[in-house]
């Protein structure tokens, strides 16, 4: 009991001079000054282990899939290049002067491994570092994306990267869905298939945070009303179906549904004569389809837009299978369909 007595007042006087230390002001928190080594070793330490303390019930998707490597590209170049530099430019200068100094991943990452801590430090953020978290909490599946691009990354040519990234493109949106908004494939969506009420609808559901989306939330909030309405003219031509009567089980669930699993014909909704508000699916990327259907299954209305309670009541009667047969079917001839039928 006396060993006990003594260790509980040794650490009680040193709770108390830990918090004279820390309101006397004695500590020099300017960033001009770089702190001991011993308490940058033991910061550095304390990350590391807490990073991998709770990044080991994190279960880890295959990342081998170049089309991942392809959708966080764009988000790499506008938002974590600047800090972290890529293989087409090193950090700005002003990252060299924050404290810790971000990591130049080009260099770095065969020491952030295993791909686990990886998510996790993508995912929260470190706290009193300017690495935060990312934008929506609820797309794990564009945060894996990311760690597979930041995988992938140290390998990459200057040429590589700026084809991946967008690197030198001006325009925000055709760094990943073209030029014409006529879609980078990889499961990135088109846009010049959908209306410009759709459009601008999108991106305003984007910038307030009620559809899911961090890459695209990242992009929103610096658009005002008026660049949002610009852009949703400029790619939003709606361009007419090319779209063919063919059989098979992708085209009777558009067309038909599934009565019995009150699944409604896809067709209703997002056919030609749909509203303008609804998007288009016909010529839509088929991978980006079936991930917007499966996100549909995992999150409800979380996945938000005016319409989620609508397709999550939806597409809850569809098997995995089905999901990938209907966004093939739409992608159109090369992808998903056959001739047209005479």
């Amino acid at each position: 009991m006396r060993r006990l007595r003594f260790l509980l007042a040794g650490a009680g006087i040193a709770l108390f001079g830990l918090v004279v230390l820390a309101v006397s002001g004695v500590i020099d928190v300017a960033a001009t000054v770089r702190p001991f080594a011993l308490t940058e070793w033991l910061w550095h330490i304390g990350v590391r282990q807490s990073v991998t303390l709770r990044s080991l019930a994190v279960e880890m998707p295959p990342l081998d899939d170049p089309a991942m490597v392809r959708r966080a590209a764009g988000h790499y170049e506008l938002v974590c290049a600047t800090c972290h530099g890529s293989p087409a430019r090193p950090p700005a200068e002003f990252a060299r002067h924050l404290l810790p100094e971000p990591p130049q991943l080009v260099r770095r990452m065969d020491r952030w491994r295993p791909p686990a801590r990886v998510f996790w430090t993508v995912k929260h953020g470190i706290r009193h570092t300017a690495m935060p978290a990312w934008p929506d909490q609820r797309r794990d599946d564009e945060v894996w994306d990311m760690a597979a691009f930041l995988r992938a990354m140290p390998d990459m040519t200057r040429d590589t990267y700026r084809a991946l990234s967008g690197h030198g493109t001006a325009d925000i949106c055709a760094r990943c869905h073209g030029a014409d908004g006529e879609g980078g494939g990889s499961g990135l969506p088109r846009l010049d298939i959908q209306s410009p009420a759709y459009l601008a609808a999108a991106l305003l559901a984007f910038r307030d945070g009620s559809r899911t989306s961090g890459i695209m939330r990242s992009i929103a909030t610096g658009l005002d009303d008026a660049r949002i309405a610009e852009l949703a003219a400029e790619y939003g031509r709606q361009m007419a179906s090319s779209a063919g009567p063919v059989g098979g089980r992708g085209a009777e669930i558009a067309r038909h549904g599934i009565p019995d699993r009150k699944v409604p014909p896809c067709e209703s909704c997002h056919g030609a004569d749909a509203r303008t508000d609804y998007p288009r699916l016909d010529g839509q990327d088929g991978d980006y389809l079936a991930r917007q259907l499966r996100l549909f299954v995992r999150l409800g209305e979380r996945r938000g837009g005016p319409h989620a309670a609508i397709m999550a009541r939806a597409v809850a009667g569809l098997s995995e299978e089905e999901m990938e047969a209907v966004a093939a079917w739409y992608e159109g001839p090369v992808a998903g369909r056959a001739a047209p039928e005479d």
